[in-house]
């Protein structure tokens, strides 16, 4: 990755928007005075790649901005890329991804669905993850003798996760837990063999069980034969004894039939003779019957005659309906007409004195709300002067972290300064006279004294303006409800006014119409000169009534007449048949007792048959033998023997169930011997994945080329006077033990012989640091697949004499062709010179500045 241009604003110690341009070199130094903002360019170049710089949440975000911002666009593998990430405070992250298109359509959208997933993209193009990216591009400050200054037994540990060898870690978990699945598998099966052998084990116990039970289905079976033969025998004789009881039966019937007969005979001669005397009555009251028969007759000639009349007269009175109705309906609507107009008179004359009131409330509505708007007026000019007021404490509260910040970095400057004995800065590590110290000294003592004289100035007027803010605030409480009650009161007035408007206008109108209608209904419903025609139609159609001359009184009385003398006209008929009737029914009563006596003996005999039978039948019942006990019997045998059959088919499944078992069995134990041979398996990938595994030889592999290149480098850095070498395994104090301990050393040969790391210190210590750091570098790009064309330095200066920092500089002139860009960060002023390009990083007010120089 080959950065191009960077632009940020918002972010960490940079306010205001700063544009560096990388192109114009591929050397430059970043320098600046400590706390300046030079590390934060690197943040930045990390956070828009991968969301992560010193810290990932909003403490990115600059104090006085609210949003953080970054651009990057840099170039790789021939492409040329661009990023964009910005985080607002409490807000989500907004990641854009682009790409330069060859064409004319420009910048070409790479950003995904999710911020995940684009920062997926970007790492999956790169070939690098933030630590990958971090450990290979970036010597950071404290981390360049990260792996160095470990202790021998820790830094294969600390090796083996630079060079990204956790994921052995990973795949031995993996395979443990595989194992520990496969292991439970074969608890599960030898559980399940257990309890075939169990069952294996009954197999003598289930043969003898089946031959108890098939002679005990033999002997049932026999039993029940028996006693189904005995009672088929009961049945037989049962069914005899039926027969005669349906005789028994049917001669019971019989004489229940002939009871019936000679009961319906003697019925119908009571009939017959209370007949024949109802007849005889009727001819003894024939002259009566007669002489109202004629009186009935006459009255319908009568009724004839009034129904004719009452039909002329029906009709002429249906003519009445029409003109009644027309004036009936005229009559509710002048009436309802005229109750409406009351009301409303009713109503206006109440609201006359409710009018007056309103007057009066109207001019007090206009005198409050004129004194309502006058105190909103005020509260205005106080509200004004307040945010005047909060304004000059919010830029007096904005400027005093910044100006402690500036104290407390003074202050530990001073400190530094007078604490410090020595002829070289505390600070950036040059030479420094007594005289020049104290001028230092005394240059930042006024300028903190400045600063704090300003910081006090912003606290006393912080206490000022918040007595004046609290004072205002509290004065303009007290027109907390003003404008509440100005709306209440100004929809008063409009309701009000409104209300008493409304009133004018619906009196005027009643004075024009509504008055003069009221009087001219009341005039005619008092003089009746409403539906004149109807009316007269009226009088008309009652005069052709009275010539008619219709009485309803003598007609209702006639029609009474005729329904009360129609009952005679039965008698009548009655009469008439009562002659020719008499005669036949004589003959038929005489007929009917002859019957009765014929049926009467015949039912004796019946009933006479019918007791000797029964009785016969209930002694050879007497005597039957219990069928229902010879049933129960029957169905306790062919429930046993039932049972006795379930219990065979189970006795046979148990014997032949213990083939299948035999088969499982052999299954079960091929299952676990296979899945032991698994489990071995996964035991000898357990110790390949683990710590002495293949991460040791992977380690083992690397460190030949670790130490190659990093011997190359220091060679380099040393003028050829020194070298290194790595020992991986050494002998236990304890004598007794033929095997070897792992550990992790380095030797390092110069002019004086073979020392330990250890024993080095300062520049040798930095230049040994900066050769495995290098070389680390390398090998961490080629195993992540991608070239290391960046490389940043942000350490190390200040601890190099001047030959040792002279040869560094040589050094990264001397691998600089193997890199597009290199930046190196110091504030010693000496060093600026030593390189091409110059990118200087300031601090003032409004935050870091950048110029390239």
């Amino acid at each position: 990755m080959i950065p191009l241009k960077l632009i940020l604003s918002g972010f960490l110690s940079y306010r205001d928007p700063v544009e560096v341009d990388f192109t114009p070199f591929n050397l430059a130094c970043i320098s600046g005075a400590n706390g300046a903002g030079k590390s934060s360019l690197l943040d930045a170049i990390t956070w828009v790649l991968f969301g992560q710089a010193r810290k990932r949440d909003d403490s990115v975000i600059n104090m006085q901005s609210e949003t953080a911002q970054v651009r990057l666009e840099f170039e790789y593998e021939g492409n040329r890329y661009r990023v964009t990430r910005a985080k607002t405070k409490d807000k989500t992250t907004v990641l854009e991804f682009h790409i330069l298109s060859s064409g004319e359509n420009g910048w070409k959208p790479l950003t995904e669905r999710t911020l995940r997933s684009t920062e997926a993209r970007i790492e999956e193009i790169l070939h690098l993850d933030y630590e990958t990216f971090v450990n290979a591009s970036f010597f950071l400050q404290g981390n360049a003798d990260q792996f160095t200054q470990q202790r021998p037994s820790d830094r294969k540990r600390i090796l083996s996760s630079i060079l990204g060898l956790e994921v052995w870690e990973t795949y031995r978990k993996a395979t443990f837990e595989r194992r520990r699945g496969v292991e439970n598998e074969i608890a599960q099966l030898e559980g399940g063999l257990q309890e075939v052998n169990n069952e294996l084990a009954e197999e003598d116990e289930r043969i003898a069980r089946l031959k108890e039970v098939q002679a005990n289905l033999t002997t049932y079976s026999q039993a029940l034969a028996a006693q189904t033969n005995y009672l088929d025998e009961i049945r037989q004789k049962a069914s005899l004894l039926n027969e005669r009881k349906q005789l028994v039966d049917t001669l019971a019937m019989q004489a229940e039939r002939t009871r019936q007969e000679l009961e319906a005979l003697q019925t119908r001669l009571t009939a017959r003779q209370e007949e024949k005397e109802t007849y005889g009555d009727l001819l003894a009251r024939a002259d009566e019957i007669k002489k109202g028969y004629q009186d009935w007759q006459d009255a319908r000639t009568e009724l004839a005659q009034w129904e004719e009349t009452a039909a002329r007269f029906n009709q002429q009175e249906k003519r009445r309906h029409d003109p009644l109705t027309t004036i009936e309906t005229e009559r509710t609507r002048l009436e309802t007409e005229q109750k409406s107009l009351q009301e409303r008179a009713q109503t206006l004359e109440n609201a006359a004195e409710s009018a007056q009131a309103q007057q009066e409330s109207i001019k007090t509505l206009e005198a409050e709300t004129a004194q309502l708007n006058q105190s909103l007026a005020e509260r205005d000019q106080l509200e004004e002067k307040r945010q005047q007021v909060i304004q000059q404490q919010a830029e007096a509260k904005a400027e005093n972290p910044l100006l402690k910040a500036e104290m407390d970095e003074l202050m530990q400057r001073i400190r530094q300064l007078k604490t410090t004995e020595g002829a070289n800065c505390p600070l950036c590590g040059q030479p420094l006279s007594p005289e020049e110290r104290a001028r230092l000294i005394e240059e930042l003592e006024l300028e903190g004294k400045q600063k704090g004289d300003k910081y006090r100035a912003n606290v006393k007027l912080l206490q000022t303006v918040t007595d004046q803010v609290n004072e205002l605030t509290a004065q303009i409480g007290i027109y907390a409800q003003v404008e509440t009650q100005l709306r209440e009161k100004t929809r008063q007035l409009d309701q009000t006014t409104g209300q008493v408007k409304s009133f004018e206008a619906e009196q005027t109108a009643w004075e024009q119409e509504g008055a003069l209608r009221l009087k001219e209904i009341e005039t005619a419903l008092k003089e009746k000169n409403f539906a004149l025609e109807a009316r007269t139609t009226l009088a008309e159609i009652d005069e052709e009534l009275k010539e008619i001359g219709y009485d309803a009184a003598n007609h209702d009385a006639i029609r009474a007449r005729e329904a009360e003398l129609q009952k005679i006209e039965a008698q009548h008929r009655q009469l008439e048949n009562a002659h020719a009737a008499l005669a036949p029914l004589e003959r038929e009563i005489k007929e009917i007792g002859e019957q009765i006596e014929k049926v009467s003996a015949s039912l004796a005999e019946q009933e006479e048959t019918h007791l000797q039978a029964a009785a016969k039948l209930a002694a050879d019942q007497a005597e039957a033998p219990d069928i229902l006990s010879a049933e129960r019997e029957m169905l306790n045998l062919q429930e046993q023997e039932n049972q006795a059959r379930m219990a065979l088919g189970m006795a046979q499944q148990n014997v032949q169930v213990l083939d299948t078992l035999k088969q499982r069995k052999k299954q079960i134990e091929a299952e676990r011997e296979e899945m032991a041979h698994s489990v071995a398996e996964l035991k000898v990938l357990e110790r390949a994945f683990g710590k002495n595994g293949v991460p040791a030889m992977l380690i083992e592999q690397a460190l030949p080329q670790i130490e190659n290149s990093a011997n190359e480098i220091l060679e380099r850095l040393s003028g050829g006077t020194m070298s290194i070498r790595f020992i991986t395994q050494k002998e236990y104090k304890d004598n007794t033990r033929d095997d070897l301990r792992e550990t992790l050393e380095i030797q390092i040969s110069d002019t004086a012989g073979m020392r330990d790391y250890e024993m080095y210190s300062g520049g040798e210590a930095f230049r040994i640091n900066f050769a495995i750091r290098l070389a680390l570098s390398e090998i961490l790009a080629q195993r992540a697949g991608a070239r290391l064309q960046t490389l940043v330095v942000d350490e190390g200066f200040g601890s190099q004499d001047e030959i040792g920092r002279q040869r560094l500089i040589e050094a990264i002139n001397t691998v600089k062709d193997d890199f597009e860009k290199i930046l190196v960060i110091t504030h010693i002023d000496e060093l600026k010179d030593a390189f091409p390009t110059r990118i200087e990083v300031t601090k003032g007010l409004r935050g870091s500045e950048v110029q390239v120089l």
